[in-house]
């Protein structure tokens, strides 16, 4: 969505964000990685039909390459190459059955 600037759920284009998420406690919503690191996430949402993505921020991105834990991997015998999406183009993840960009399946 935030690529293409297209709602994969209504194809509207005035998409709103980044904006923090906070908690009850008025601090930012991040997601706790192995040791110290954390990402603080952002989200961007379509100002037609309200529909939302969670993203990390750059920092937070960088300490989940660094520390996540990936517990999904590509299945026996797919592609560990990035293809492209057949319907908008968007890099996809190895492995991966949908498009992250435009939620377009995969067969």
């Amino acid at each position: 969505m935030i690529k293409s600037r297209t709602c994969p759920k209504c194809g509207g284009k005035r998409i709103a964000g980044p904006h923090r998420v906070h908690g009850g406690d008025g601090h930012h919503i991040r997601v706790d990685l192995p040791g110290l690191s954390t990402a603080t996430l952002e989200t961007f949402t379509c100002s037609e039909c309200g529909y939302t993505e969670f993203y990390a921020d750059k920092i937070g991105l960088r300490n989940i390459r660094s520390s996540g834990r990936f517990v999904l991997s590509p299945r026996r015998g797919a592609s560990r190459v990035p293809r492209r999406c057949p319907s908008c183009g968007a890099k996809t993840r190895p492995g991966s059955s949908y498009c992250h960009e435009c939620a377009t399946p995969f067969s």
